[in-house]
């Protein structure tokens, strides 16, 4: 067993902290002031609290501004997830616009990626219909070049904290699939690659219908303990095409 002393070295200090503005002046002072404290005790071995910090933008109501119960502009996140389910609800929030930004509440935008995620679930589980044929080799180079383009346009938007582009790229990456599905290319492995890359790619937004669909897909439980996929740079590349003058 660790000693508190050990467990201290092992998350400390904190490499990432992200909150509101609002914060700056409450208990992110008093964590700075109580660590320098110590510091001056000899008791810590570092002289700041958290390594970085990430202001988040603050999110306002439908009417564009901030919310409070005196404007009755207040969106409950209960009825909101009641209505919509959870992952929904967390999945707009980080696409409604940069991070550092925050935005106006709006009814149509939770609408549309509630509509993403039933597309995704389409995407994953429902069989597809009347294919036909032996995929071409230039359409599985076509998905796997698409698949690999999105795990790197993905990865660094969440390295960046710019998960409303990340959440885009992932539209447009289903998008894509969907009329894949309706190809012979639904037959390869290059679709099991893109099917799988959508949903890890997916999990840390909406971590419950990624969690279900990975299961109903006969993968190793759970989606939340498997490695981040990988890019490769080489397949990510665009084709290049000669022009002959």
């Amino acid at each position: 067993m660790l000693s508190a002393a050990q467990v201290g070295r092992y998350w400390l200090p904190v490499d990432l902290y992200t909150g509101g503005i609002e914060h700056a002046t409450m208990h992110l002072l008093y964590t700075r002031f109580f660590t320098k404290a110590l510091r001056d005790m000899g008791l810590l071995w570092f002289d700041e609290p958290m390594l970085r910090l990430f202001n988040q933008g603050i999110i306002l109501g439908p009417d564009g501004y901030r919310m409070s119960k005196s404007r009755g502009n207040v969106v409950d996140p209960d009825d909101q997830v009641a209505r919509y389910g959870a992952d929904t609800f967390r999945a707009y929030l980080v696409f409604m616009g940069p991070w550092e930004e925050g935005g106006p509440w709006n009814n149509q935008g939770i609408e549309g990626v509630h509509r993403f995620l039933q597309r995704v679930w389409k995407v994953v589980v429902e069989e597809p219909r009347g294919v036909e044929g032996k995929a071409r080799k230039e359409e599985i180079a076509t998905l796997r070049r698409k698949t690999h383009q999105t795990i790197r346009k993905v990865t660094e938007d969440m390295e960046g904290f710019h998960f409303n582009t990340l959440l885009a790229a992932l539209m447009e990456f289903n998008n894509y699939l969907m009329k894949a599905k309706e190809t012979p290319v639904v037959e390869s492995e290059a679709w099991q690659e893109a099917i799988e890359s959508l949903l890890l790619l997916l999990a840390p937004i909406t971590p419950h219908i990624t969690e279900e669909l990975w299961a109903r897909t006969g993968r190793p439980y759970s989606i939340h303990q498997q490695a981040w996929p990988r890019w490769d740079e080489e397949i990510a590349a665009e084709e290049l095409s000669t022009l002959v003058g």
